[in-house]
């Protein structure tokens, strides 16, 4: 039986207001420990709403944050997760995944830097309907090797199957480094690959949605709506 818990919500307003409070429960927790909340938060139209929700009773500029996967577009690019964390939270300072000249460098550099915030406050990712999370998508090159939870925690050059197709991405073991995980999806299909995963059946053991739902070193705290 998994460990994970599972949060349903009838509407996605309530589930991101429940959401908020189990994150600003996490960072009051983090902040009682340590002077500064390191977190790694999603990209997409959902933390869009989430974060102002946070913002409202957390001090943010106690907050380190960076994405969990960036496309290799400008930072000020609309399609940038950077922007879109910064924005949301500005008064935090928001780690951007562009540190060097080419995706390779950046990636190297960017890892470097985020393992000195280990282990992270929280961890939260989206997914995709294809059971991709970050930028770890089905069937892309090298994918066994990103989601291996004991390899070291690295950040990785990844290959969408839309454009922007070139991104940066955190591996498994980077990812499964936070004193809290958790998981935020919406939509029918989004909780039928979430319900199979659950279940442990053979055909989506293969997804990376699996490998974070299955292969976590704690319970996932995943949160749904329809």
């Amino acid at each position: 039986m998994s460990r994970n818990t599972l949060h349903c919500h009838a509407q996605r307003s309530e589930c991101l207001q429940a959401l908020a409070a189990a994150l600003r429960a996490q960072i009051q927790h983090s902040l009682a420990q340590q002077p500064r909340v390191r977190l790694l938060l999603p990209g997409g139209s959902s933390p869009q709403a989430l974060l102002p929700l946070l913002a409202q009773q957390v001090d943010s500029q106690l907050i380190d944050l960076s994405p969990s996967d960036e496309r290799w577009v400008p930072a000020q690019a609309a399609e940038s997760n950077w922007q879109l964390l910064q924005q949301g939270l500005p008064g935090a300072n928001c780690l951007d995944p562009r540190q060097g000249a080419t995706p390779a460098q950046a990636a190297l550099g960017w890892a470097e830097q985020l393992t000195q915030w280990q282990p992270f406050s929280a961890v939260l990712l989206g997914m995709g309907e294809d059971g991709h999370i970050a930028s770890l998508f089905p069937g892309m090159p090298d994918l066994a090797a990103a989601l291996d939870p004991e390899a070291a925690p690295a950040a990785l050059l990844a290959l969408a199957p839309q454009e922007p197709r070139e991104r940066l991405s955190l591996n498994l073991a980077m990812l499964q480094s936070g004193q809290w995980l958790g998981l935020l999806a919406f939509g029918a299909r989004k909780r039928e690959l979430i319900d199979a995963v659950l279940a442990d059946q053979p055909a989506v053991r293969e997804l990376p949605l699996y490998a974070w739902l299955q292969r976590s070193p704690r319970p996932v705290n995943i949160y749904w709506a329809p």
